[in-house]
């Protein structure tokens, strides 16, 4: 990639190099834009622009007001130059005629009074007889006759002020204070929505619907078997029948019980805000991770009272460190007794109550 050179004397070569260009002779680098002009000395700086102009001495002399409105006439139009103007821009003066300059007496017309046009002979003639009868007259166009499907169509899809459209039904000899429309009461008096919820039904009509809890349709009904009568048909919501898969996917959205419930996001519990779930507790670790979390948690015991807590501890949750075995098994680990860190707590909680001969607390 080229750069900018950094030396002095690359520097010069560059420039050197881009003189030939217009771009670096009209614009340099570090000054303006040469456009050519030729700027007298001291123009700007010692002398200022524009022409000098004694306004303190001609306010003296009274010439300011002139200045400012001069009361001498403009001088008169050479006649020669408005009449280039007239031809040129078509510059005629308010009100003026605007001239061709024909040469009229070749013609014999005197633009004056003649009147240009064409000139009825005889415009008085058969003047009444064509307004009454304007067939006599061939030069208006003569009436055509159209067909009554236009003029019924017409009458049918013009809205009139004041009038109904007409719909092509005829006239039905209908009384002027007719109303239009259907009646909302076709059959008498009918109880309103009041009455409907306030009026009580019999036995029967308080029966529920035949289709109530079953289906009627052939072939789509749940017909229970001896001994199902108390059965519920269809899939729970929160699938506790299923265990919980080990490695569970992102595109699996189903609720094996494991979910947070409303109680539970009112008050949730005292670790949700360091990202730690119930199930970090009652999970079922071996001996070692759970002696390393009592040395993070800050608690101090000897392997005497360690070992003494996490014997009970593993004893009480033999069934599940049982089943925790028998999955490490199957993945080549040996099977070693397991405890979660709640029982581990729960049965030091409980040695405590033994040596200071208070019940136990739970």
């Amino acid at each position: 990639m080229r750069v900018y050179p950094d030396s002095e004397l690359s520097r010069w070569k560059l420039e050197q190099a881009e003189q030939v260009y217009a771009s670096s002779q009209r614009e340099p680098l570090g000054h303006g834009y040469v456009r050519g002009h030729k700027i007298p000395g001291g123009l700007g700086t010692e002398r200022p622009f524009g022409i000098p102009y004694d306004a303190k001495g001609k306010d003296l002399a009274r010439q300011a007001a002139t200045v400012i409105f001069p009361t001498d006439r403009p001088a008169e139009e050479d006649p020669a130059t408005q009449q280039l103007y007239v031809r040129s821009h078509g510059d005629y003066g308010p009100g003026e005629q605007r001239r061709r300059n024909y040469d009229w007496g070749a013609t014999g017309v005197d633009p004056n009074s003649h009147r240009f046009g064409a000139i009825d002979r005889d415009p008085e003639r058969d003047g009444v007889r064509r307004a009454v009868q304007p067939a006599l007259d061939p030069a208006l166009q003569p009436p055509k006759v159209l067909p009554k499907l236009h003029e019924d169509y017409k009458a049918t899809s013009t809205d009139y002020l004041g009038r109904p459209k007409q719909l092509g039904t005829g006239d039905r000899a209908l009384p002027p204070d007719h109303t239009f429309g259907v009646p909302s009461l076709r059959k008498g008096r009918e109880p309103g929505v009041g009455e409907l919820l306030a009026t009580g039904y019999g036995a029967r009509e308080q029966d529920p619907d035949s289709d109530l809890g079953k289906s009627l349709r052939e072939g789509f009904r749940n017909t229970t078997r001896p001994g199902d009568e108390g059965r519920s048909f269809g899939v729970p919501t929160i699938r506790t029948d299923l265990k919980l898969p080990r490695l569970r996917s992102v595109a699996n959205p189903r609720n094996y019980g494991n979910e947070s419930d409303a109680g539970q996001v009112l008050r949730p519990p005292l670790a949700a805000d360091l990202g730690i779930s119930d199930e970090a507790f009652v999970a079922l670790r071996p001996k070692e991770d759970i002696r390393q979390l009592v040395n993070e948690a800050g608690l101090t015991l000897t392997d005497a009272e360690f070992d003494a807590a996490w014997e009970l501890a593993a004893e009480a949750d033999g069934a599940g460190a049982a089943a925790a075995a028998g999955e490490e098994v199957s993945a080549g680990t040996s099977g070693r007794p397991r405890a979660c860190i709640d029982t581990f707590f729960r049965a030091r909680h409980h040695m405590l109550a033994q040596t200071l001969h208070v019940p136990p607390p739970f």
